[in-house]
């Protein structure tokens, strides 16, 4: 079975209101530039593939419904350097 994320599930990984996300898939949907994965059940619950995900957020982009700065979350890597130091008496006996 194939993974599929609700409106809520695309608004918290785009960090964007819901109401956003809700207006980019239903007009891509109406466009008919949606795969046939991503579909509609009930009244206005969407359940979107994988796929479709970069197509929502590059029209979000295109037509303003990003309210973000940054486009995609990035990660910062903090590295630990650690430095021995060894005594001079150690050194000096090893070089015996």
């Amino acid at each position: 079975m194939t993974t599929r994320f609700s409106l809520a599930d695309l608004a918290e990984m785009f960090n964007q209101p819901i109401t956003g996300v809700r207006e980019a898939v239903e007009q891509l949907a109406k466009a008919g530039q949606l795969s046939a994965e991503s579909f509609t059940f009930g009244e206005r619950i969407w359940r979107i593939a994988p796929s479709d995900t970069r197509k929502i957020q590059d029209y979000m982009d295109d037509n303003g419904l990003n309210t973000s700065e940054q486009r995609t979350v990035s990660r910062n890597v903090h590295r630990k350097q650690v430095i021995r130091k060894i005594k001079a008496e150690e050194s000096s006996d090893s070089s015996s």
